[in-house]
């Protein structure tokens, strides 16, 4: 299977995991320079921020290096950010493989969406939940951000203003008839109730909301946080609806909105952040150009100031690049790849990097396939080990390609179980190597 197939099976099966795009251009990479300027350090990107009345952008936007075979989805969740928002802010660059060294953007910057800050609102759009404490004895709230999934296009997140009416731990799902009917589907049937549990498709911790049937949870495949996945319902990480959870009240407010396209003053610095619309509401591109537009002037006008000071194609390029963070518009403020070459680099600390699993003679797995060129084999091994759970896989050279092979595994029946997930969620057909298999 080729590699365009393979990658969009797996999103598939990552859209199935719970309850594609607009063609971009991508924004030119920075010049190559000779002599890169000292680079300033910043400490790692944070969930909490302080946010005064008028404030409209939260965090800073940063870089960081790949270590090892870490994927963009390891480093987003790293640093709470999701799929899309790393893919967005990544163009180009291989989301499984983007390569030991290579510096990446953290979009940890956010301009705050237009609604009342009170509660939990979600920008869907943005693919992030913002979650306003109540103010101190100074006045200030905090602000905790954090990346979700979202309803896919047929199942969309609904909008408008509810509430938070229970939190429940651990709770038994009682799986929707449209749910079990997509699983059934695809061969991967979902009994009527799932027990609660770190292995519930929807996590450990829920939130109830006045809209039936829909719910802010957390997932047992986080590969998918941050992405079109759900029936309707919110995603987070199984790390980040702990603190939501402990930290929301029943009685909250929650709204929803759709902003694809923010507009925001950061001291005297003018943003403008876009993000791809919803399928189910795209606009082209000459209406989204004039949706910012009308954004632009309407910030300028509240300072008491005209857009001639507007870089407007710069704007145009932006709009339609869609990058996902902020980045200035005003023409002294320097362009997307000034600000990227000046943005602090944060190194992380050392991890620990996935090893293959060590081959068992008494043990099962499965073949799947070998491959033309090994960076095709890691994708895939990658790829395997963010499913939901994780499938152990490594690669080797074998015969002039590069072999995949999913295990060790107990017994027939545990390889059998994992080959049928594989079929289901990537598309690919494995054959069993028994103990002692020399193929294995």
């Amino acid at each position: 299977m080729g590699r365009k197939r393979r990658c969009s099976v797996l999103l598939l099966a990552l859209f199935l995991a719970g309850c594609m795009k607009e063609p971009v251009i991508p924004l030119p990479p920075p010049p190559p320079k000779e002599t890169p300027p000292p680079r300033a350090t910043a400490p790692g990107p944070r969930l909490t921020f302080e946010v005064g009345p008028q404030d409209q952008v939260i965090g800073l936007t940063q870089l960081t290096r790949v270590h090892g075979d870490q994927t963009l989805l390891d480093i987003g969740r790293r640093f709470h950010l999701g799929y899309d928002e790393m893919e967005w802010a990544n163009r180009g660059v291989d989301v499984w493989i983007p390569g030991d060294g290579r510096e990446v953007v953290l979009p940890v910057a956010q301009i705050l969406p237009d609604a009342p800050r009170d509660g939990l609102v979600a920008n869907v759009a943005a693919r992030r939940l913002f979650h306003f404490l109540p103010a101190d004895a100074s006045g200030r709230k905090r602000v905790v951000s954090y990346p979700i999934g979202i309803g896919r296009e047929a199942y969309p997140t609904p909008l408008g203003t509810t509430r938070v009416t229970r939190k429940r731990a651990y709770p038994d799902w009682r799986v929707p008839a449209s749910v079990r009917r997509a699983h059934a589907e695809r061969g991967d049937p979902l009994p009527a109730v799932v027990p609660g549990g770190p292995d519930n498709p929807i996590g450990t911790h829920v939130l109830d909301l006045g809209w039936p049937t829909y719910i802010i949870h957390s997932t047992n495949k986080p590969a998918g946080t941050g992405l079109r996945v759900t029936h309707g319902c919110l995603q987070l990480y199984p790390e980040d609806i702990t603190r939501l959870y402990d930290e929301a009240d029943v009685g909250s407010t929650v709204t929803m909105v759709n902003q694809p396209i923010l507009v925001g003053w950061q001291d005297d610095s003018l943003l403008l952040e876009v993000h791809p619309a919803l399928e189910e509401h795209a606009l082209t591109v000459s209406a989204r150009e004039a949706q910012a537009a009308v954004a632009i002037r309407r910030a300028l006008a509240a300072r008491g100031r005209d857009d001639a000071d507007v870089d407007w194609d710069r704007v145009r390029t932006y709009v339609q690049a869609q990058p996902g963070y902020p980045l200035p518009i005003l023409r002294d403020h320097p362009a997307q790849d000034v600000f990227l070459a000046q943005a602090p680099l944060y190194e992380q600390p050392a991890i620990r990097q996935a090893t293959q699993p060590t081959p068992a003679k008494d043990a099962w797995y499965i073949d799947l396939g070998g491959y033309q060129g090994e960076n095709n084999a890691r994708k895939l091994v990658a790829q395997l080990r963010h499913l939901g759970p994780p499938v152990p896989a490594r690669h080797q050279p074998y015969a002039g390609r590069h072999r995949v092979t999913a295990g060790p595994f107990d017994d027939r029946q545990e390889a059998e179980r994992i080959a049928h997930r594989i079929r289901v969620e990537l598309g690919l057909q494995g054959d069993l190597r028994p103990p002692d298999d020399t193929g294995a």
